[in-house]
């Protein structure tokens, strides 16, 4: 789940001081400690009570975890602890739409009514369709949530909003969505206009399920969960793995906020990981070998040459290369995933508290880590 709180911080990128650094070779020891450093700092962050952080870097993998899940039970996170990690799903999502495209079950350019059974004919502005690749970019037009309810439940900023976005959740599902979405207006011409929309997420979730006759979870099962051994990644968990799923803040809340229930297709934000996975997720995204990879991270719209989007990956140019990054929020978890190929490096944190100012930490962190590593 993505909220419109957070769209604005969600499209912009980490900033980066000017001055360049030659790499260097990376010691085991320069990343333990930056991870340490800035995971404590992290900690003392208003309402922040825990955090994951994860680095993969020239095939190794360092995880660490700092604080207390609940506050004042001392139970910090370990690498079994699961997490739901929001919108970073998104990524996913576009992994198996690059998979759709380059084995010819769908194309780019194909309208979003070509697989839909009824007259979705208001799917349109002035002959203008929706097209698969506006879904991937955010320029559908369609709105930020549906049920049209859910829209501007986050910007009220009380402590009452995670119990009201779990309430409409559990009134809804894919039938009421798919009925939903022929009362949708346009109000402009698909490709045009950047609007972040968790609504064009799940619809991509509907194609995929149709055009592989599969349900998601086996789509990721089959597609690289298995191959890179991702073993605790899911949108539906078995019971063990539930027993590991934990819950978080949001804002000062003193109770946990309900985790969500993905009544959707949850290719939006619905998958749960550890950050153990999330760093086989790194060195998926990180292997230039995989033709699917390559053409998920092709930029598909660009406004102002500095703003660019591939398949659902915000893409970003700078002394550091070419990198791709994406924010995941619900009610009671945040985290934020930075890919850079340039150095075979990825860099996760994850919290279990969720707020307006919880993303900036996060990629101020990040930031942190970053110039930790490269300049030494």
């Amino acid at each position: 789940m993505k909220y419109s709180l957070l769209i604005a911080i969600i499209t912009i990128s980490t900033i980066f001081c000017e001055k360049t650094f030659p790499q260097s070779d990376t010691t085991n020891e320069t990343i333990v400690k930056t991870i340490q450093k800035n995971g404590l700092a992290f900690l003392k962050n208003k309402n922040i009570n825990s955090t994951s952080i994860g680095i993969y870097k020239d095939g190794k993998m360092y995880t660490e975890h700092f604080g207390e899940i609940e506050k004042g039970k001392s139970n910090p996170p370990d690498d079994g602890t699961i997490y739901e990690i929001g919108s970073v799903t998104k990524t996913m999502t576009g992994y198996l739409v690059a998979r759709a495209v380059l084995e010819k079950k769908i194309k780019l350019e194909d309208e979003i009514t070509m697989y839909l059974k009824d007259d979705y004919s208001n799917l349109q502005y002035n002959g203008n369709p929706i097209t698969i690749k506006h879904l991937l970019t955010h320029t559908s037009g369609l709105p930020m949530f549906l049920p049209m309810e859910m829209n501007g439940v986050f910007d009220k900023l009380t402590e009452d909003v995670p119990n009201e976005y779990f309430q409409l959740e559990k009134s809804y599902d894919k039938e009421k969505f798919l009925a939903d979405l022929k009362n949708v207006t346009l109000k402009v011409a698909p490709g045009t206009t950047y609007s972040y929309s968790n609504a064009g997420a799940e619809l991509i979730g509907y194609v995929l399920e149709t055009v592989f006759e599969k349900n998601i979870d086996n789509l990721m099962e089959e597609s690289y969960l298995t191959e890179y051994g991702m073993s605790n990644t899911a949108i539906e968990l078995n019971h063990t793995q539930k027993q590991e799923l934990v819950q978080g803040y949001w804002m000062d809340n003193e109770t946990f906020s309900p985790n969500q229930l993905n009544t959707l297709w949850a290719t939006g934000g619905g998958v749960k990981m550890i950050i153990m996975d999330m760093m086989h997720y790194i060195a998926l995204q990180l292997n230039s070998k995989n033709p699917i990879v390559s053409e998920s991270h092709k930029v598909l719209y660009e406004e102002c040459k500095t703003f660019k989007i591939s398949y659902f990956w915000r893409v970003w140019n700078d002394k550091y290369g070419t990198s791709y990054n994406h924010h995941g929020g619900t009610s009671g978890t945040q985290n934020w995933l930075f890919i850079f190929p340039r150095y075979d490096l990825g860099i996760s944190i994850i919290t279990n508290q969720s707020g307006p100012k919880t993303p900036k930490e996060l990629s101020r962190t990040v930031n942190k880590m970053l110039k930790d590593i490269i300049e030494n």
